[in-house]
């Protein structure tokens, strides 16, 4: 085959031609393939505010620590029927026999405080402390050894003890708790009249040991029986109901 100039000229610029284009096709395919690469990098981790709070100090709220305190306070209103017991003797008026008076109800105010519950194979005992306050007046007639009659006096009766409480109840039985409540206390009668002679007033000091059945109604209401057994501490005239029966209702908190 012959070969001419044009002929060799026209090969040399198609050979050039089919160089660029392969050229610029191959170029293009590498700067997509590059660009698709990127779009699926994975992209470098970075810290956060989240992850600067790991390892650090957190303060915590102490509500939940209130809450769950290993103790709780409770307060009470009582009611019992009482008797004056005992005589008393002054110098200007002779004995007074204060058993001659009539009974009275005699309305209490009861506050403690109770450890929380420990379980022993379902028995649940806990125990704490408590503080008994009761007061009772009434209208007495005060007779004179001469048998004059005082008609305006008014007997005033008090009563406040204290004392360890412990209270047992079964896992079964939730709604009924045996209680157990050794107290110390003093009784005090005054007596008052517009007279001076039918005036006076007495103290002594006591010690009781109750027995009691609390039944719960609610998680932080119930209402409790207890049956008092007294015995006066000092030797004194005056004297005091042996045995009581007592009915209040409490709440804790």
């Amino acid at each position: 085959m012959k070969f001419t100039r044009a002929t060799s000229t026209l090969l040399f610029v198609s050979l050039s031609t089919f160089a660029t284009v392969s050229w610029a096709q191959s170029t293009s395919i590498s700067l997509r393939d590059a660009a698709l690469n990127e779009t699926k990098a994975k992209g470098i981790a970075t810290a956060s505010a989240t992850d600067a709070q790991t390892g650090m100090m957190v303060l915590k709220d102490p509500k939940p620590e209130i809450v769950s305190r290993p103790w709780q306070y409770i307060a009470g209103f009582t009611g019992q029927q009482f008797q004056a017991k005992g005589t008393v003797t002054t110098d200007s008026a002779g004995t007074f026999d204060l058993s001659q008076n009539d009974q009275t109800f005699m309305p209490g105010l009861m506050l403690g405080v109770m450890s929380s519950e420990l379980n022993l194979k379902n028995i649940l005992i806990s125990g704490g402390l408590r503080f008994n306050g009761s007061l009772a007046t009434q209208s007495v007639s005060a007779v004179m050894p001469s048998g004059v009659v005082i008609d305006d006096a008014r007997l005033n009766t008090s009563l406040l003890s204290g004392g360890v409480v412990l209270s047992v109840r079964h896992a079964k039985l939730a709604w009924l708790a045996v209680t157990v409540a050794p107290q110390y206390g003093t009784v005090n009668y005054t007596q008052s009249s517009n007279n001076d002679f039918a005036k006076f007033s007495k103290q002594a000091s006591y010690n009781a040991l109750n027995y009691g059945l609390d039944f719960r109604l609610t998680k932080k209401w119930s209402v409790f029986t207890e049956w008092s057994q007294r015995e006066m501490r000092d030797q004194t005239e005056i004297a005091l109901q042996k045995d009581n029966f007592e009915l209040g209702t409490k709440v804790s908190w």
